[in-house]
């Protein structure tokens, strides 16, 4: 798979699971939102620096997504973690960077039908934990 294989899951994809490691080194899945914008894929964390994930990544800690459904991880994040997947690299985007206007903007298109969700995703707690999706 290449890189662009990734940023075409992650538009495609209502919800991925995002892959990070434990202090331990063990995976982890959780299920998170990701839009694409002229071609780059972003992620945020809804919940802000408490998120696992998120703090994962803060560490320096080897990312990657699954390559199938990431729901599944809503349900089983062991059985996410069976499914192929692909290394990518996060960079931070300020909270006052102008993409994140265009994220808050997508995120409303892709995911309109759960409001209160989308709610959570554009707060400047959350606007101040996005990423930029790179390959590594």
């Amino acid at each position: 798979m290449s890189f662009i294989d990734v940023v075409n899951h992650l538009d495609a994809t209502r919800v991925v699971a995002i892959i990070t490691r434990r202090q331990d080194g063990s995976p982890t899945a959780t299920p998170i939102w990701a839009v694409v914008i002229d071609g780059e894929p972003y992620v945020r964390s809804a919940y802000g620096e408490k998120a696992w994930w998120y703090r994962h990544v803060m560490a320096g800690r080897e990312v990657e997504f699954a390559m199938a459904d990431g729901a599944i991880a809503e349900r089983d994040k062991d059985a996410a973690l069976t499914l192929p997947r692909e290394r990518v690299a996060l960079e931070a985007i300020p909270a006052d960077d102008p993409i994140n206007d265009r994220i808050d903007t997508a995120l409303w298109d892709k995911y309109a039908d759960e409001p209160s969700s989308v709610e959570e995703t554009i707060t400047p707690r959350a606007r101040a934990c996005t990423f930029r999706v790179v390959a590594p």
